[in-house]
């Protein structure tokens, strides 16, 4: 109380001017320490509080969009796990990539018979390359001849058959003029299948 006399005397001994710029000054500092002390808290409070809610808002709307399209994700995911069985049933089978590549070898001779073409070489041995998903590539060299619907049909079959062969690369010649047939070539391929180690065909 006493300070407050005091303060109040000496406000009187100032001039109007002087009055109103120290009257002046301490509104300035009341709305600066209102402006720091409370103003800014609860705008941070609200804006944390908007967010929040936003958010909340966000992740609900999903929900309803998953619940919405609950049969038709459950339809996509059982295609893609169907497809998924079915690509790693393409892949070359066997306990080791050497008994992969001897099972591929036998397929493809299985597909010549079936096609009616002969081979004259067939190489499986060569250097497996490993890809970036962990696949082991098997290359397979061809040699053979026979007319061009055996050829054909045997290309055909490589395509749509038990296991996915990729042919990388093929060279077609005609055949000797003298076994008198048109029809008749000689061709040489390079392919390769596609072999899952152990931990990895899933």
């Amino acid at each position: 109380m006493k300070a407050f006399r005091s303060l109040s005397d000496s406000l009187r001994r100032l001039s109007r001017r002087e009055r109103r710029v120290v009257l002046w000054g301490g509104g300035i500092v009341v709305a600066a320490l209102l402006l720091v002390f409370a103003l800014l808290p609860l705008q941070e409070r609200w804006s944390s509080r908007e967010a929040s809610f936003a958010g909340s808002r966000d992740r609900y709307v999903r929900l309803q969009s998953l619940v919405a399209n609950e049969d038709r994700l459950r339809r996509a995911l059982g295609a893609q796990q169907q497809a998924l069985r079915a690509s790693v049933g393409l892949l070359a089978t066997g306990a080791t990539a050497a008994l992969a590549a001897s099972n591929l070898q036998a397929l493809v001779q299985r597909y010549a018979e079936e096609s009616v073409v002969q081979l004259d070489r067939i190489y499986v041995a060569g250097e497996a390359k490993a890809d970036s998903l962990g696949l082991v590539a098997i290359p397979v060299q061809v040699q053979g001849q026979g007319d061009i619907y055996g050829l054909v049909d045997f290309l055909f079959r490589l395509q749509h058959g038990e296991k996915l062969m990729v042919i990388d690369d093929m060279t077609i010649t005609a055949g000797l003029p003298q076994t008198g047939r048109r029809d008749f070539v000689v061709w040489s391929m390079t392919m390769h299948g596609l072999y899952a180690p152990a931990g990895k065909a899933s």
